[in-house]
């Protein structure tokens, strides 16, 4: 008779070696993610992948079908991680990589966005290609300098209004009407809104480092 292997309890792991050593009774997803970080520690012995991966500030996994971020909880070092083009929905394992200044998550499949509010070191966070509509989690986000949401259902924008560091705002291709919240962002040089249903810019005039005022 077969025996089900017990999966291990992957929510106590402190190391990418145990996620590494235990991958094969890992479900499929986590297994999949694990085995994209080995590939890029450029070596299959678990040892040695978690002191190239531990001591890692920058992350490149565009397009890898990703799913299960939990195997990158351990990578506190990181202050650059691409994870744009992946099945992404599950935002919860990045809340504790508060190293991160730079956070790419465009063309995934995310709705909710409040593990992110922890990281409030991020200068630059990129969404576009979601499936977002709730912007509240990145309200305490302070230090942001670029944000990107093109091509999400965003229609609330008064969240960004404490954004006030922003320099660059990308939110075309989404559902907002009203502009008003974004008029205390003064230090804004380029401003993205076409594609909405945007009655009124005026208030936006208050933008004067623009180059252009929105249309």
């Amino acid at each position: 008779m077969n025996r089900a292997v017990a999966q291990p309890n992957s929510n106590k792991f402190k190391t990418f070696t145990e996620w590494c050593k235990t991958k094969e009774n890992l479900p499929p997803d986590a297994r999949h993610t694990v085995e994209i970080l080995l590939a890029e520690a450029e070596t299959q012995h678990c040892d040695r992948a978690e002191v190239v991966l531990s001591g890692s500030t920058r992350l490149l996994l565009i397009n890898r079908q990703i799913k299960n971020l939990q195997p990158l909880t351990i990578l506190q070092n990181l202050k650059e991680l691409d994870l744009s083009g992946n099945q992404i929905t599950d935002l919860r394992p990045l809340s504790t990589l508060t190293n991160l200044t730079m956070l790419t998550l465009s063309g995934n499949q995310i709705v909710d966005l409040e593990p992110l509010s922890r990281l409030t070191n991020l200068v630059e966070l990129w969404l576009s290609r979601n499936q977002i509509v709730d912007l509240e989690p990145l309200a305490k986000l302070s230090n942001l300098t670029e944000l990107w949401l093109t091509d999400n259902q965003v229609a609330d924008v008064h969240s960004l209004s404490t954004l006030t560091n922003l320099k660059r705002l990308a939110l075309a291709y989404n559902q907002i009407v009203d502009v008003q919240s974004l008029s205390p962002l003064t230090n804004l040089e380029s401003l993205l809104l076409h594609n909405n249903q945007i009655k009124h810019v005026a208030p936006l005039k208050t933008l004067t480092n623009l180059a252009t005022l929105p249309q």
